[in-house]
């Protein structure tokens, strides 16, 4: 095959429905976290190269900021996941999570920076249109997209799977409830037919209102969800320490844990990555975690909970 015609057929696999591209540079934060971690831990790369590139597409007449991130050689009918930030939060934050997916061999599309204005309904509505946008230009399989997000992210995650029918499994983490709109009152996430883990900051309501209160934090989820959801809870972690830099500047109003952080975002992605291996690859079951690091509940029909 001319390596050149490759090369061409490559890009052109990446822009098509894009205005416009940028190559990303790895940052520091999964060489920090490999240090000491036993080989071929899910919180770890594994075997695939990636491809990494922020875009804005555009699609069905909507422009959307995009960071895409897959595997070098992605096959066809690739799962897919679509993650959602945390409100006003950059996708950088959660590059360590989109990497380590991808080198699993996964196509993830992580939604760019949207403002303090974005509704639920607005940001829901954005998860739908990136994934038509992977089923359209990328290699994926249209039944295997899962969505995954933080704090409003992982709550209008929810609200997606919940409203639209593409999406086949859901991480949230951190939920946070706020906001005219409520998915865990509302009785929305009872509408949710796609396997949910809640990933929990165990003390994130001890900071400031706005960082998941517990009026509106993930157990107020758990309690209306459908059963079979698995709720892990991060011991002493706050709101932020399951981002890639929870201490970068404007974040210490939700610095509350006494968790160590690295350890915390270990955690939290490799639950993540093993339940969407679990249920997009048909994986094995989520791998239980460290008592010292991490609870889990199961809701059951009678939604009596087990440890």
């Amino acid at each position: 095959m001319n390596p050149r015609l490759t090369l061409v057929g490559v890009l052109f696999f990446l822009t098509a429905g894009c205005s416009s591209i940028e190559k990303l540079i790895p940052s520091d934060t999964l060489a920090m976290d490999a240090v000491g971690m036993p080989v071929g831990d899910l919180a770890g790369l594994g075997p695939q190269q990636i491809i990494s590139t922020r875009m804005t597409i555009d699609h069905q007449g909507e422009k959307l900021s995009v960071a895409l991130y897959q595997p070098a050689h992605a096959p066809l009918n690739s799962p897919a996941i679509v993650f959602l930030p945390g409100l006003m939060a950059p996708d950088d934050q959660y590059e360590s999570y989109a990497r380590v997916l991808a080198s699993r061999g996964f196509i993830v599309a992580v939604r760019g920076w949207y403002s303090m204005f974005t509704t639920d309904i607005e940001l829901a509505h954005d998860a739908n249109l990136i994934a038509d946008w992977l089923i359209s230009t990328q290699n994926i399989d249209p039944k295997k997209i899962g969505v995954a997000g933080h704090s409003m992210g992982g709550k209008d995650a929810m609200l997606a799977a919940s409203r639209y029918g593409v999406f086949a499994s859901v991480v949230a983490i951190d939920p946070d409830d706020n906001g005219k709109l409520s998915v865990a009152h509302g009785g929305l996430i009872s509408l949710m037919r796609a396997p949910l883990l809640l990933i929990g900051a165990e003390v994130a309501w001890q900071a400031s209102s706005i960082c998941a209160p517990k009026e509106n934090n993930y157990q107020r989820f758990f309690e209306q969800s459908p059963p079979g959801t698995i709720e892990l809870t991060l011991r002493d972690a706050d709101h932020v320490q399951m981002l890639d830099e929870p201490d970068r500047f404007g974040y210490g109003i939700c610095r509350c844990g006494t968790a160590d952080s690295r350890q915390v975002r270990i955690t939290a992605r490799r639950a993540t990555v093993g339940f969407f291996i679990q249920h997009l690859m048909d994986g094995p079951a989520l791998p239980k975690p460290q008592q010292s690091e991490a609870l889990i509940r199961v809701a059951q029909d009678n939604h009596i909970m087990t440890k």
